[in-house]
């Protein structure tokens, strides 16, 4: 029996970060502790592995380095021959906690740098450039510099359909999360974002609604019909992502790239590749965008790391 293909899921080992941002897309400032549970993981992968493949897993939170056994939920997706290559994304701020067997068993170590953070982009680059070399994995270090205004509340049921319709996130991937599938990694935390920072309780559970269910029987004609559902999301309510600027070119030859195998190996697996395309992509593409609110269009170039408390 053929596999279905996706090109990225994202699995959040935990929800909750040691950082405090302002604007983070996962709302993880919100979340005092939420786990992915190993055993859990392990019974989502073990049906999922038998009707999906995945072109990239990426490990990722909150902050995944918070997870202390990170490397055993990686080990058990590799045994399955779940996917193409398996990405740890991370602040960085823990990474000398990094466990030898965690080293050996990713491919991609992708470290996202944010303005306040006490470590160096040149420290991180010390410290991981050797360890690359010596494990074979690939790593990039992003410096960050915002975060897009994503979160509303006031978009149209029409505009919100037009979002769903034009998100490039829908086609590329997927989130997986405590025995849930999802389009998008949105309907996790919507629930909790509208109640903490609007005062809006929904009557919605979007983790539920939003979701397909790993564990119910008939997997395989549940997730073609969750596939090919046209309906908008609930959550897609309230998120500016897919009405963003038109992609450049260089971002649709990504959305295209990702989407085949081979192309994602070569990609992930060869430093050169990996870090000329990011090189040039810096160079050409500021992905700031533009995202609308009802009738106003949106630019922000703020990040603010609003504090650190939770840096252990």
């Amino acid at each position: 029996m053929k596999k279905f293909y996706v090109g990225n899921a994202e699995i959040s080992v935990v929800e909750h970060c040691n950082l405090n941002c302002s604007l983070c897309n996962s709302h993880a400032y919100l979340i005092e502790n939420s786990v992915y549970p190993l055993e859990r993981f392990k019974m989502d992968m073990d049906i999922l592995a038998d009707y999906v493949h995945f072109g990239m897993l990426t490990f990722m939170g909150g902050e995944p380095l918070l997870c202390e056994n990170l490397a055993e939920y990686i080990m058990y997706a590799k045994e399955k021959k779940i996917g193409e290559i398996y990405r740890v994304l991370t602040n960085g701020i823990l990474i000398k906690r990094m466990s030898e067997e965690l080293l050996r068993v990713m491919d991609v170590l992708e470290i996202s740098h944010y303005p306040e953070m006490k470590i160096t982009i040149d420290e991180l680059e010390a410290y991981v450039k050797p360890l690359a070399k010596k494990y074979k994995f690939t790593y990039y270090i992003k410096d960050i510099g915002y975060f897009n205004k994503i979160d509303t509340t006031s978009l149209s049921d029409e505009k919100a359909q037009e979002g769903y319709d034009k998100c490039s996130r829908i086609d590329d991937g997927c989130s997986i999360f405590n025995g849930y599938y999802y389009k998008c990694m949105r309907p996790k935390t919507t629930n909790l974002y509208l109640k903490e920072e609007c005062g809006i309780t929904s009557d919605v559970d979007m983790r539920v609604a939003d979701g397909l269910e790993i564990s119910r029987d008939n997997f395989r004609e549940r997730y073609i019909e969750y596939r090919d559902q046209k309906k908008m999301l609930e959550a897609c309510k309230y998120c500016l992502i897919g009405l963003e600027d038109e992609a450049t070119t260089l971002s649709a030859f990504k959305h295209k790239a990702i989407n085949n195998r081979f192309i994602v190996r070569l990609y992930y697996k060869h430093s050169f590749i990996y870090h000329t395309y990011k090189k040039i992509k810096k160079r050409i593409e500021f992905d700031e965008g533009a995202h609308t609110n009802g009738n106003d269009y949106i630019k922000t170039s703020t990040h603010d790391v609003r504090s650190m408390d939770k840096v252990e």
